[in-house]
């Protein structure tokens, strides 16, 4: 549920949750009942740790790999085209 401040002539301001707002400007004050003006706020946005963010974004594209750093694989021997004709 979203919290909505709102400010009071009188007692200054104060936060209620609602389920939805439906577009209410103002609301009544807690303490004197008056009437109190609502107050617009930037919204409160999660922020990602940097090695996190960090970490996911290079999850996201394909490790450059040398040649160096390929595994080593045993080269095969060349074998006869014929086997069957040893040395003629």
């Amino acid at each position: 549920m979203p919290n909505y401040s709102f400010a009071c002539d009188t007692c200054g301001e104060f936060t209620l949750w609602f389920a939805h707002m439906d577009g209410a400007q103002a609301a009544r004050c807690p303490d004197c009942e008056g009437k109190a003006k609502r107050i617009y706020r930037a919204p409160m946005v999660q922020r990602m740790d940097s090695k996190v963010k960090k970490r996911v974004e290079r999850g996201m594209e394909p490790r450059v790999v040398t040649r160096d750093q390929m595994p080593r694989t045993k080269q095969k021997l060349p074998t006869a085209a014929r086997p069957w004709q040893a040395g003629h």
